[in-house]
């Protein structure tokens, strides 16, 4: 399997498995958005909390010239470190909510 492919895979499956993880309010649903064509990946909160509107990105990953781009991530879970764990390697992994003078300071990606 080709890099495409297998991190178009591998973000799928986190996104998926962050993605059962429900809040405690019944009235919201959480949805993955995966747009293959254009690689580009999302969960997203929609809803209600009595009366308040609920809706908003939890997690929005890319991938672009063949590296995985963490855009958005409003949980706690370590993106980059699953990835690190299924087989992606840092230098494929970009920071991308972090300023590229912050990124110099990770072990991952610059751009």
């Amino acid at each position: 399997m080709d890099n495409l492919n297998e991190y178009r895979e591998k973000v799928k499956q986190i996104l998926i498995k962050c993605s059962k993880y429900k809040p405690s309010y019944e009235e919201v649903e959480i949805e993955q958005i995966f747009d293959i064509e254009r690689d580009r990946y999302q969960v997203v909160s929609v809803g209600w909390n009595n009366q308040k509107r609920i809706y908003g990105c939890m997690m929005h990953l890319d991938i672009k010239n063949d590296k995985i781009w963490i855009q958005q991530n409003t949980t706690e879970i370590d993106i980059a470190s699953e990835l690190v764990e299924m087989g992606i390697p840092k230098h494929d992994i970009i920071i991308g909510f972090h300023t590229p003078k912050m990124r110099q300071l990770t072990d991952f990606c610059v751009s």
